[in-house]
Protein backbone atom coordinates (compact mmCIF):
# COMPACT_ATOMS: atom_id res chain seq x y z
CA UNK A 1 0.00 0.00 0.00
CA UNK A 2 1.05 3.53 -0.62
CA UNK A 3 1.73 6.07 1.63
CA UNK A 4 1.09 9.71 1.15
CA UNK A 5 4.44 10.27 1.39
CA UNK A 6 5.22 8.15 -1.39
CA UNK A 7 2.44 9.84 -3.73
CA UNK A 8 4.04 12.89 -2.75
CA UNK A 9 7.23 12.07 -4.32
CA UNK A 10 5.89 11.22 -7.72
CA UNK A 11 4.07 14.72 -7.61
CA UNK A 12 7.29 16.37 -7.13
CA UNK A 13 7.83 14.65 -10.79
CA UNK A 14 5.81 17.52 -12.36
CA UNK A 15 7.90 20.48 -11.71
CA UNK A 16 6.17 23.06 -12.31
CA UNK A 17 7.00 27.06 -13.06
CA UNK A 18 7.91 29.45 -10.02
CA UNK A 19 6.20 32.54 -10.13
CA UNK A 20 5.55 35.65 -7.75
CA UNK A 21 2.28 36.82 -7.76
CA UNK A 22 2.15 40.54 -6.41
CA UNK A 23 -1.32 42.49 -5.87
CA UNK A 24 -2.84 45.77 -4.26
CA UNK A 25 -5.69 46.64 -2.32
CA UNK A 26 -6.68 49.56 -0.25
CA UNK A 27 -3.47 51.06 0.02
CA UNK A 28 -2.02 47.61 1.04
CA UNK A 29 0.84 45.94 -1.32
CA UNK A 30 1.68 42.28 -1.43
CA UNK A 31 2.84 39.17 -3.07
CA UNK A 32 3.89 35.63 -2.48
CA UNK A 33 5.53 32.73 -4.22
CA UNK A 34 3.18 30.36 -6.37
CA UNK A 35 3.60 27.26 -8.79
CA UNK A 36 -0.54 26.80 -9.41
CA UNK A 37 -0.17 30.00 -12.37
CA UNK A 38 -0.49 28.39 -15.59
CA UNK A 39 -1.93 29.22 -19.42
CA UNK A 40 -5.57 28.75 -19.71
CA UNK A 41 -6.46 29.55 -22.64
CA UNK A 42 -5.13 28.73 -26.45
CA UNK A 43 -6.93 31.88 -27.83
CA UNK A 44 -4.20 34.32 -28.85
CA UNK A 45 -6.58 37.12 -29.10
CA UNK A 46 -8.05 36.81 -25.45
CA UNK A 47 -5.05 35.09 -22.97
CA UNK A 48 -6.48 34.40 -20.07
CA UNK A 49 -4.06 32.95 -17.00
CA UNK A 50 -5.34 30.86 -14.18
CA UNK A 51 -3.75 31.02 -10.54
CA UNK A 52 -4.88 29.10 -7.31
CA UNK A 53 -3.90 31.07 -4.06
CA UNK A 54 -4.38 29.24 -0.81
CA UNK A 55 -7.28 31.42 0.94
CA UNK A 56 -5.41 32.15 4.45
CA UNK A 57 -2.66 34.41 2.57
CA UNK A 58 -2.47 37.87 2.61
CA UNK A 59 -2.06 37.97 -1.29
CA UNK A 60 -5.67 36.01 -1.96
CA UNK A 61 -6.71 39.00 0.44
CA UNK A 62 -5.87 41.38 -2.12
CA UNK A 63 -6.47 39.58 -5.43
CA UNK A 64 -10.03 39.01 -3.48
CA UNK A 65 -10.95 43.18 -2.80
CA UNK A 66 -8.56 43.96 -6.25
CA UNK A 67 -9.56 41.67 -8.67
CA UNK A 68 -6.77 41.95 -10.30
CA UNK A 69 -2.85 40.66 -9.83
CA UNK A 70 0.59 40.29 -11.61
CA UNK A 71 2.01 37.04 -12.27
CA UNK A 72 5.71 37.29 -12.66
CA UNK A 73 7.40 34.46 -14.14
CA UNK A 74 10.76 33.85 -12.66
CA UNK A 75 14.32 33.35 -14.18
CA UNK A 76 16.46 29.95 -12.77
CA UNK A 77 18.96 32.78 -11.04
CA UNK A 78 16.11 34.43 -9.42
CA UNK A 79 15.66 31.64 -6.50
CA UNK A 80 16.85 34.60 -3.81
CA UNK A 81 13.69 36.73 -4.99
CA UNK A 82 11.46 33.35 -4.43
CA UNK A 83 12.75 33.06 -1.41
CA UNK A 84 12.02 36.26 0.15
CA UNK A 85 8.35 35.67 -0.95
CA UNK A 86 8.06 32.29 0.31
CA UNK A 87 9.72 32.85 3.64
CA UNK A 88 6.49 34.08 5.72
CA UNK A 89 3.70 36.59 5.45
CA UNK A 90 2.48 39.77 4.16
CA UNK A 91 0.75 40.59 7.07
CA UNK A 92 4.34 40.16 9.07
CA UNK A 93 6.73 41.89 6.77
CA UNK A 94 6.71 44.19 3.56
CA UNK A 95 7.99 41.64 0.59
CA UNK A 96 8.30 44.80 -1.32
CA UNK A 97 10.33 47.16 1.07
CA UNK A 98 13.38 48.37 -1.09
CA UNK A 99 12.46 46.81 -4.29
CA UNK A 100 12.18 49.39 -7.19
CA UNK A 101 9.07 48.34 -8.22
CA UNK A 102 6.47 49.70 -11.10
CA UNK A 103 2.37 49.67 -10.87
CA UNK A 104 0.41 48.01 -13.19
CA UNK A 105 -2.90 49.79 -14.52
CA UNK A 106 -4.56 48.28 -11.29
CA UNK A 107 -1.83 49.55 -9.23
CA UNK A 108 -0.69 46.02 -8.47
CA UNK A 109 3.34 46.25 -8.07
CA UNK A 110 5.13 45.09 -10.70
CA UNK A 111 8.66 43.88 -9.85
CA UNK A 112 12.50 44.43 -11.59
CA UNK A 113 14.30 42.29 -13.51
CA UNK A 114 11.86 38.82 -13.53
CA UNK A 115 11.84 37.19 -16.84
CA UNK A 116 8.44 38.29 -18.03
CA UNK A 117 5.18 39.56 -16.43
CA UNK A 118 1.35 39.33 -16.91
CA UNK A 119 -1.06 42.42 -15.67
CA UNK A 120 -3.98 39.99 -15.11
CA UNK A 121 -8.07 40.77 -14.23
CA UNK A 122 -9.93 38.79 -12.22
CA UNK A 123 -13.53 37.89 -14.20
CA UNK A 124 -13.62 34.50 -12.82
CA UNK A 125 -13.23 32.58 -9.05
CA UNK A 126 -13.72 29.26 -7.97
CA UNK A 127 -13.34 28.22 -4.23
CA UNK A 128 -11.93 24.77 -3.95
CA UNK A 129 -11.29 25.18 0.03
CA UNK A 130 -7.80 24.71 0.23
CA UNK A 131 -7.44 27.27 -3.17
CA UNK A 132 -9.45 30.11 -5.04
CA UNK A 133 -8.76 29.63 -8.07
CA UNK A 134 -8.72 33.00 -10.45
CA UNK A 135 -9.24 33.15 -14.12
CA UNK A 136 -7.78 36.43 -15.40
CA UNK A 137 -7.70 38.39 -18.75
CA UNK A 138 -4.13 38.90 -19.60
CA UNK A 139 -4.66 42.63 -20.86
CA UNK A 140 -0.30 43.60 -20.80
CA UNK A 141 2.78 41.76 -20.60
CA UNK A 142 6.53 42.45 -21.16
CA UNK A 143 9.69 40.36 -21.02
CA UNK A 144 12.49 41.81 -19.24
CA UNK A 145 15.79 39.40 -20.26
CA UNK A 146 16.07 37.03 -23.28
CA UNK A 147 17.30 34.49 -20.61
CA UNK A 148 15.84 31.16 -21.07
CA UNK A 149 15.91 28.82 -18.36
CA UNK A 150 12.53 29.32 -15.83
CA UNK A 151 13.00 28.30 -12.41
CA UNK A 152 11.59 25.46 -11.52
CA UNK A 153 10.15 24.22 -8.36
CA UNK A 154 12.41 21.56 -7.46
CA UNK A 155 15.65 23.78 -8.32
CA UNK A 156 14.35 26.13 -6.10
CA UNK A 157 13.67 23.53 -3.54
CA UNK A 158 17.95 22.78 -4.04
CA UNK A 159 18.75 26.08 -3.87
CA UNK A 160 17.57 26.82 -0.11
CA UNK A 161 19.51 25.66 2.69
CA UNK A 162 18.61 23.00 5.12
CA UNK A 163 17.02 25.15 7.30
CA UNK A 164 14.96 27.21 4.44
CA UNK A 165 14.08 23.92 3.38
CA UNK A 166 12.33 23.44 7.27
CA UNK A 167 11.02 26.39 7.41
CA UNK A 168 8.87 26.01 4.54
CA UNK A 169 8.16 22.16 5.32
CA UNK A 170 6.74 23.65 8.56
CA UNK A 171 4.66 26.39 6.78
CA UNK A 172 3.27 23.99 4.29
CA UNK A 173 2.28 21.88 6.67
CA UNK A 174 0.48 24.60 9.02
CA UNK A 175 -0.80 25.71 6.01
CA UNK A 176 -2.58 22.53 5.64
CA UNK A 177 -3.72 22.43 8.99
CA UNK A 178 -5.78 25.27 8.20
CA UNK A 179 -6.77 24.49 4.55
CA UNK A 180 -7.91 21.02 5.54
CA UNK A 181 -10.90 21.81 7.19
CA UNK A 182 -11.89 24.11 4.40
CA UNK A 183 -11.21 21.68 1.83
CA UNK A 184 -13.37 18.97 3.24
CA UNK A 185 -16.39 21.80 3.71
CA UNK A 186 -16.04 22.08 -0.04
CA UNK A 187 -15.93 18.56 -0.48
CA UNK A 188 -19.16 18.07 1.41
CA UNK A 189 -20.65 20.60 -0.99
CA UNK A 190 -19.09 18.08 -3.98
CA UNK A 191 -20.90 15.36 -1.93
CA UNK A 192 -17.39 13.74 -1.29
CA UNK A 193 -16.09 13.58 1.68
CA UNK A 194 -12.25 13.50 2.90
CA UNK A 195 -9.37 13.00 0.62
CA UNK A 196 -7.98 9.95 -0.93
CA UNK A 197 -7.45 7.37 1.56
CA UNK A 198 -3.93 5.22 0.83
Amino acid sequence: MQTPSDIDAFLRLVDREVWIVTAAAGGRRGGLTATWVAQASIDRERPVILAGLAPNHFTAELVEEGRAFVAHLLAESQAGMAWNFAKDSGRERNKLAGMATAESSAGCPILPDCLAWFDCRVFARHDAGDRLFYWADVVAAERRTEQCSVLREQAFIRSLTDDQRKLLGTQREADAQIQRPLEDKWRAKCGKKGGSKV
